[in-house]
């Protein structure tokens, strides 16, 4: 089942192409902050639960993984170091774990990772009745340099990560690896930090 689930990851270039060819090509910067995010219940490794929603009153970014897609675990440390920087300036990093396999797993492969901030783990099935119904959502495919087209909130490509505004509203979905560079200007912006970006 795990390897059904890996060969879907094989497919992602293939997918990617034909996903944004039928996307809506308009810039949709007035879909920013419009769309609220969807009742979600997170189940984490520590057996603790908690709901998306929880989380209002924070910028969050969300995002949708699994141990055996490689461009998830490239991306892994940047979220950890963003996590480390602005957890104190209202910022909650979450993962979603789509494995299949148990949770303890999983949990050893984050503590290996040197991952803090939470997880959780999700089905594909659930999350993409959950997320794909919604609509409009401005996003990012690729490597984050292409430009912001409309499509649904549908987790299937990994990875997916939103970011999402402190009053629960999608700001932006990303689908492939993002690094700190690429996601960081937005994070600052959401959470209010005016400061220049210096280097670190």
């Amino acid at each position: 089942m795990e390897s059904s689930l890996a060969h879907r990851w094989l497919l992602l270039p293939a997918l990617l192409l034909t996903f944004v060819s039928c996307q809506q090509t308009e810039e949709s910067s007035d879909s920013h902050g419009k769309i609220e995010t969807p009742e979600m219940n997170l189940v984490f490794l520590d057996g603790s639960k908690s709901r998306l929603a929880d989380l209002k009153g924070q910028v969050v970014l969300l995002n949708f993984w699994a141990t055996w897609c490689p461009p998830c675990r490239q991306e892994l440390p940047h979220f950890e170091s963003l996590y480390q920087s602005y957890k104190d300036q209202g910022l909650a990093v979450i993962g979603v774990s789509m494995d299949q396999v148990g949770a303890d797993f999983v949990l050893n492969f984050t503590k290996e990772a040197g991952l803090t901030y939470p997880n959780a783990m999700a089905s594909f099935e659930d999350m993409e009745k959950i997320w794909s119904a919604i609509e409009s959502i401005p996003t990012v495919h690729g490597f984050g340099d292409e430009p912001t087209t409309l499509s649904t909130g549908s987790v299937l490509m990994m990875p997916t990560t939103f970011l999402i505004d402190r009053s629960g509203r999608i700001y932006r979905k990303h689908v492939g690896p993002r690094d700190r560079e690429t996601l960081e200007p937005d994070l600052r912006m959401l959470m209010g930090i005016t400061e220049s970006l210096t280097a670190s």
